[in-house]
């Protein structure tokens, strides 16, 4: 009976990377990018060139942008997965650049993105995100159906940085018990974003170290 629980578990997470959390075509550009878009698109893609500083366990090969694999609970928990996700609803970055590194764990995978913005749009951004992460207690409900449901607390990340945001969902994802991190920095005019996810727990301490990865390419 154990063996085929695992074997559906298993089945549940190819689909999911094969399919909602993956997001083609994830480099973007808006007409906010700066004078050469092609250059900065450029740059931001460069960053996560030969990541050889992941942590143990994940794979450089990269895959397409993640995608969050349920429908969020309200317009704030909407903004919050929608930019993890690489498609803010409101603030349109410049250029864009998202990417998935799947981990040696049981489905785990982590999906980061580096957005450039003009002006003060990626701190009004992330004061943004800021506020709604705080008015976000319940990513998902059960009342949805379909085995979902996923509840938000904080996230302490020592040592990371003074402008970050961390959130932990713990939950269900399709009647399997799922965790997600979520991480959102700045770093001048770029915006950092971070999804380290999986079956059951999350090591905070991976989390971490993906945190810090994704701040020292971005220059934070």
């Amino acid at each position: 009976m154990a063996r085929r629980t695992c074997i559906a578990a298993l089945v549940v997470i190819c689909g999911l990377l094969s399919g909602s959390l993956v997001n083609c075509g994830a480099d973007k550009m808006g007409p906010g990018t700066a004078a050469n878009p092609g250059e900065e698109l450029a740059r931001l893609r460069g960053l996560l060139k030969e990541p050889k500083e992941l942590p143990d366990g994940f794979s450089a090969r990269q895959r397409d942008g993640w995608k969050t694999p349920f429908r969020p609970v309200g317009s704030d928990c909407r903004l919050v997965l929608d930019t993890a996700g690489g498609s803010p609803p409101q603030w349109a970055p410049g250029a864009r650049v998202a990417v998935t590194y799947p981990g040696d764990k049981l489905g785990e995978l982590a999906g980061v993105g580096l957005a450039s913005y003009t002006g003060d749009d990626a701190k009004a951004h992330f004061a943004e995100l800021t506020r709604a992460l705080g008015s976000c207690p319940v990513a998902a409900s059960p009342r949805a159906g379909k085995g979902t449901s996923f509840r938000v607390s904080p996230l302490k990340l020592r040592g990371v940085g003074d402008e970050v945001q961390a959130r932990r969902l713990r939950g269900r994802l399709n009647g399997y018990p799922y965790e997600m991190h979520l991480v959102f920095a700045r770093a001048g005019s770029t915006l950092v974003s971070l999804v380290h996810a999986g079956i059951s727990r999350v090591d905070v301490g991976r989390t971490r170290q993906l945190a810090h990865f994704l701040l020292d390419r971005a220059g934070a």
